[in-house]
């Protein structure tokens, strides 16, 4: 009785070994999978911080334009950091900039400042590198208009 039902285990399911290659393979094509997403995750964290400043710009330029005083969007390389003030103490919004991006200055600087009526007080470009890829605010004098075109 005991032999049959040692032959009835042994014929119908897996040894220790199968399930070992089985699982290894397995775990081999999962972390394929996860090598795959962190790129994509990086390239998704971008977008989302390029339209998060953008956001912020728009901010800064709508509060400049009701409060009829003059705002500054400032960024911050030390810290790694940007701000919206409405005068050098009164700091009203921070955001922290992701590790894997940096801000360059190009002929703007760090700041942008808005007018009382929104519009700019200076034309520029700001760099903004990424690891996955390389980037261009441009703001343009006239009704505060910029946009971010990747190079």
């Amino acid at each position: 009785m005991q032999n049959r039902l040692l032959n009835r285990f042994s014929s119908n399911g897996y040894t220790l070994i199968e399930m070992i290659i089985v699982l290894s393979a397995f775990s081999i094509l999962l972390s394929l999978v996860f090598l795959q997403i962190s790129p994509t995750q990086t390239a998704s964290s971008t977008r989302h911080f390029l339209e998060e400043m953008q956001a912020d710009i728009r901010y800064t330029q709508e509060v400049s334009f009701a409060d009829g005083k003059s705002h500054r969007f400032s960024i911050s390389p030390d810290t790694h950091s940007y701000s919206i003030q409405s005068n050098v103490s009164n700091v009203i919004k921070t955001r922290e900039i992701p590790k894997h991006i940096s801000i360059e200055k190009g002929t703007l600087g760090y700041q942008i400042v808005f007018g009382a009526n929104g519009n700019v007080q200076k034309a520029g470009t700001l760099f903004i590198n990424a690891e996955g890829g390389e980037y261009k605010l441009v703001v343009q004098v006239g009704a505060g208009r910029f946009y971010v075109e990747e190079l």
